[in-house]
């Protein structure tokens, strides 16, 4: 597990970051990994919400796969898994464990991201010891059938107007609209979607690292 960056380093880090989709229909993990960071992901989120043990190699090789291409590698909800796997750290849900409890099992090291949909979310939140949230959905989205209301942009600025921590916008991400967010001071986008249910994932993973200053494909 790498030290944790600083805050502007946290950022940089945060400004391309793919989650993986487990879908039926989607394309295999792995491969949707080694698509997006051969186009400059800077960060990878594994999130398998149906995760069992016959899964272990696949996220093993995910993280070996970020390990060497320099980006982050974080794993949602499963704090367990993110320590078994060394991974830089975790992504957690408003309903999942409690962020101060992720910390102390992860160590001081580790990055903890958390998934804050409004303001009053971001008022009740335990961000002591946090360090980046996601938030939205900012446009919207057909990957979560969950998804809270659809912000919008300017719910997006609010967002990072108000918070002290960098914010990762998420939900309906296109390449047309990373720029948008992060002229309302997002530190960086989040996609799943935009790209693992495109015809031409590649172009689409290199479409947004264009609109992201990322990559020279």
């Amino acid at each position: 597990m790498i030290r944790p960056p600083g805050s502007r380093e946290l950022k940089s880090r945060l400004r391309y970051y793919f989650i993986t989709d487990h879908e039926p229909g989607s394309p295999d993990p792995i491969e949707q990994v080694k698509t997006v960071l051969a186009a400059g992901a800077t960060a990878v989120q594994y999130r398998n919400k149906a995760f069992s043990l016959t899964d272990w190699d696949q996220v093993c090789t995910i993280a070996k796969l970020c390990r060497r291409a320099g980006a982050l590698f974080l794993v949602n909800d499963h704090v367990l898994l993110a320590k078994a796997v060394a991974a830089d750290g975790v992504h957690l849900g408003q309903d999942d464990c409690p962020p101060g409890l992720a910390r102390s099992i992860l160590g001081p090291q580790a990055i903890v991201g958390l998934s804050v949909s409004d303001l009053e979310e971001l008022a009740e939140s335990d961000l002591g010891p946090c360090d980046y949230i996601g938030s939205g959905p900012v446009f919207a989205t057909a990957t979560k059938a969950d998804a809270k209301p659809v912000r919008g942009l300017e719910g997006l600025a609010q967002m990072t107007a108000a918070s002290p921590l960098p914010v990762v916008a998420i939900g309906g991400i296109t390449a047309a609209r990373a720029a948008e967010c992060i002229r309302q001071a997002a530190a960086g986008v989040a996609v799943i979607s935009y790209i693992t249910r495109a015809g031409d994932p590649a172009a689409r993973a290199r479409d947004l690292a264009r609109a992201l200053g990322l990559g020279s494909g």
